[in-house]
This record gives C-alpha cells, sequence and structure tokens, in this order.
C-alpha cells in the first residue's frame, strides 16, 4: 500500500509540475502540501534500512586433503611407517592397489598384495584443532583361518590413527578421527595402510576435515 502510495503521488506531482508549467505560477494546491516532504522522509527511513537481498553467510564444510588417485605404494622400507607390520616377503601385485573402477575410492585388494603402504602429499594446510576424519570400507572379510584386518594413517612418518576388523566379518565401514596438534603445510607427508591374511577388499574413501557439527 505505500508503494502504491508513494507512486500515486510521484505521478501527482509531476502531473501538477507540468500543469504549472503551462500556465502563470500559482500556489500549489492544497492536497499536494507536504507531499514532497512526506516522500523525502520515506526514502531516507528506507535507505537506512539493511539490505534485503544480503546473502546469508555459508559456513566452511569439509576439505579434502588428498585425493583419491594422488596414492603412490611405499616399498622403501625405511620410509615406511607401519614397517615393524612388515612381513618378511612381501608379495604384490600393483594390479592390486589402485582405484577402483567407479573411482570413488582408493581400493586396496589383499588378495594380490596383503601388506600395502601408499603415500601421498596432502593437498592443504592443517591448523592445531583441525579435525581429520577418515572412511574407510570394506567388503566381507574372510580368510582360511581366524585373523585380524589392520588399516591406519600415518603424518610424517608417525602413525596417528588405526583400526582394526576382525576376520571373518560381514561388510563395514570404519570411521576414524585425528585431531592436529601442530601446523602443517600443504604437502606433508600421508601414509595410508593395509594388511590382512586373506582375499580381501578394502577401500579408502575419503580423509578430510570436519566441520563443527561432526560431518
Amino acid at each position: 500500500m505505500v508503494k502504491h502510495f508513494v507512486l500515486f503521488a510521484v505521478a501527482s506531482c509531476t502531473r501538477a509540475r507540468g500543469a504549472q508549467d503551462a500556465r502563470a505560477p500559482s500556489p500549489r494546491p492544497w492536497h499536494l502540501r507536504g507531499v514532497s516532504r512526506w516522500i523525502a522522509l520515506v526514502l531516507m527511513g528506507c535507505a537506512a534500512c539493511p539490505a534485503d537481498d544480503a546473502e546469508p553467510e555459508i559456513p566452511a564444510g569439509p576439505v579434502t586433503v588428498a585425493t583419491i588417485t594422488g596414492w603412490v605404494r611405499v616399498t622403501d622400507t625405511g620410509v615406511d611407517a607401519f614397517a615393524a607390520f612388515r612381513p618378511a616377503e612381501v608379495p604384490c601385485d600393483e594390479t592390486g592397489v589402485g582405484v577402483e573402477p567407479l573411482g570413488l575410492s582408493f581400493e586396496i585388494k589383499t588378495g594380490l598384495c596383503d601388506y600395502a603402504t601408499v603415500a601421498q602429499p596432502t593437498i592443504e594446510p592443517l591448523q592445531p584443532g583441525d579435525v581429520l576424519g577418515v572412511r574407510v570400507w570394506h567388503d566381507v572379510l574372510d580368510a582360511p583361518a581366524p585373523a585380524t584386518g589392520y588399516v591406519g594413517l600415518a603424518i610424517e612418518g608417525e602413525i596417528v590413527w588405526h583400526a582394526t576388523a576382525p576376520i571373518p566379518s560381514g561388510v563395514g565401514v570404519i570411521n576414524g578421527e585425528v585431531t592436529i596438534d601442530r601446523e602443517l603445510p600443504a604437502g606433508t607427508e600421508l601414509q595410508y595402510h593395509v594388511h590382512n591374511h586373506g582375499i580381501n577388499s578394502w577401500n579408502l574413501l575419503d580423509i578430510e576435515t570436519k566441520v563443527e557439527d561432526g560431518t
């Protein structure tokens, strides 16, 4: 209603001004007195109002710190953070270590490579207090005899997280968290590791920072 009144008032003032230009000057009609002043006050008030179209602040989401395609197998025991678990012989078919066909995860097939450590540099810096989330999916775990599957993560050669799964067991997802205690620039080395006995499949889904709601 206010918008329509202002438009009507502006149009009325314009018509009145045109009529005055066509004839001798005359006093402003009483019904238009104060209209311009009222319009000015309305416009001044609107100028002081906050903008309605201001975009809301979008909270930051998780930040990926390692890519699915960036992992490279570690073969040198001198730099393998998980070398203490390394058996005397490590037969490993390279086709058992890599990105799975759908391109959604990094897969280690222990039927082809039952001990594997892979590494890559981080692609984003990390700050003290950042929380890294690690998600690993495994298929049905089986072996000729009961055993334990092991998955772990190392930063700068130090094992900072690991988890185990009993074999045999069904399909499962393993979620882990690592709280960063120091500044780590982009390019810091991560190592991811899997070993177990049996023909099984372990898939690293992602390693990324977690936001305040835990996601």
